[in-house]
């Protein structure tokens, strides 16, 4: 079959298909686009894909032709189109954060935030922004770590990008200063375990009744609630604790995933841990995904040309 007729019902099938297959955020983006081709064209094919390749700017948009293409080979559909492949952009170099500034940015937030940071940068190589938003008291390890405090601590990640859970260590004095948090606010259980819900509410604290929001959205579409949720804090630890504060002390615009590009460089060049467990800490299924977390910090590579001669 050379052509694929792109109608309401063929639509509606395709998007059936891809609910239970996607991440909510992906989904969302996908259908949009998927919208907006059969809109716009009736039906697909060589010509079509030509006139859509022109005109399309994200890779999202393409990513449909192929999700269309999987769709149909899932459904014993006889459709497939070749995709033409474009040239990639240049990679850019994820921007870096040195320890004296990611110590500055600790210290000028207000608590519990300072500790919120520290997990994103120390746990593992590092948190996403879903991860430590989502990250509660029960998905660390405290028994284990209760019997030697010493010792580090272990947290399992879960749900992270791509639906995907993973293992991650915590250094020594972070767990002790989580434990002091958990016992300052009162989570410690009748064996002085922490428990209890999420660690940081990142400002969705109800402050006259000190619970967390929850929305009709979260009894009505639990899903989409969790994505929304996730959103909104991120926008409100964007606002009001990176731009207000930390910002303001370094003098510049920061993202916040640069303090896990930062601590992946961090443990591969500094504690010089090789880039498979960097890898693996990471969550990534890719290693060539990881090579782009480690670029080598300029700053080293002047360090080891500092006592060169000059001409």
């Amino acid at each position: 079959m050379k052509e694929l007729i792109l109608d309401k019902d063929l639509y509606i099938k395709i998007v059936e298909w891809m609910q239970p297959r996607y991440a909510l955020t992906t989904f969302r983006e996908r259908k949009l686009f998927l919208k907006k081709i059969f809109k716009q064209y009736k039906i697909l094919n060589k010509d079509t894909l030509r006139a859509m390749m022109k005109s399309f700017k994200h890779q999202h948009q393409r990513a449909c032709i192929s999700m269309i293409n999987s769709f149909c080979q899932d459904n014993d559909i006889d459709f497939n189109l070749v995709i033409p492949r474009l040239k990639a952009p240049p990679k850019k170099i994820p921007e870096l954060l040195s320890i004296e500034e990611i110590k500055l940015m600790i210290n000028s937030v207000p608590k519990p935030y300072d500790l919120a940071i520290r997990c994103i940068f120390n746990f593992g190589a590092g948190l996403r922004i879903s991860e430590i938003i989502k990250l509660r008291w029960k998905d660390i390890r405290w028994v284990d770590w209760a019997a030697n405090p010493e010792n580090y601590g272990i947290a399992q990640i879960k749900s992270g990008k791509g639906s995907k859970d993973r293992i991650v260590n915590i250094p020594k004095n972070l767990m002790k200063d989580l434990y002091q948090y958990a016992k300052e606010i009162g989570v410690l259980n009748e064996f002085n375990i922490p428990s209890g819900g999420l660690i940081f509410s990142f400002g969705a604290i109800n402050e006259k009744t000190g619970k967390i929001y929850k929305e009709k959205l979260m009894l009505l579409e639990p899903e989409i609630y969790k994505y929304e949720y996730v959103r909104s804090r991120y926008n409100w630890f964007r606002y009001n604790i990176i731009e207000k504060y930390c910002e303001k002390a370094l003098g510049k615009h920061i993202k916040i995933h640069s303090l896990r590009h930062s601590r992946a460089t961090y443990l591969y060049e500094i504690e010089k841990v090789p880039i498979e467990k960097i890898q693996v800490l990471l969550g990534h299924s890719s290693l060539n995904t990881t090579l782009l977390y480690t670029k080598i910090n300029p700053v080293s590579v002047f360090d080891l040309v500092k006592d060169t001669k000059e001409i």
